[in-house]
């Protein structure tokens, strides 16, 4: 079905959609103020970069802290946008009797999608804040890959979800 012959479906969000779009979000607001409160405790510079065994290899001002906040949020409002038109998602044999069932399936994907990386990024800035403090946060390379793991996985569910909603 081409893209312009594809239902525009007004479908209410999931419960599963508002919990974690309010969890991700109130997590959010709370670690905006944790770093705000810890700012002033900050060293000047921070680690940018860190290498495989989870050690920090590189430097910075302390604004670096901001960075993977002010990504996760740009990448969580932006996903938001996108979970509102999954008409124009790709899709496999959609048709007008399975419409409803793949944009909410893929809709749920996005917002699960949104919720992984955005709490990714906030942990990316939790284990900078972590390096700035006594405790160090030396967890290597196993957080990225469970990261990925998880969010690939979650893709993979979802697309193995839509071959069985046809």
């Amino acid at each position: 079905m081409e893209l312009k012959e594809r239902p525009k479906i007004a479908i209410k969000k999931t419960r599963v959609e508002i919990v974690l779009d309010i969890t991700t979000f109130m997590l959010f607001i709370i670690f905006t103020l944790y770093f705000t409160q810890q700012w002033m405790t900050l060293p000047n510079e921070l680690p940018i970069h860190f290498n495989m065994k989870g050690e920090p290899d590189g430097w910075g001002g302390k604004w670096v802290v901001w960075i993977p906040l002010i990504i996760g949020l740009i990448l969580w409002i932006g996903l938001s946008t996108l979970e509102k038109y999954p008409h124009t998602y790709n899709y496999q044999n959609l048709n007008a009797e399975n419409a409803e069932r793949q944009y909410k399936n893929a809709r749920i994907m996005v917002n699960i999608m949104k919720a992984e990386i955005t709490l990714f990024f906030m942990y990316i800035s939790w284990m900078i804040l972590g390096f700035s403090s006594e405790r160090e946060a030396n967890n290597g390379w196993l957080p990225i890959v469970i990261f990925i793991i998880v969010l690939f996985g979650s893709i993979a569910f979802f697309i193995y979800r839509s071959f069985k909603l046809k």
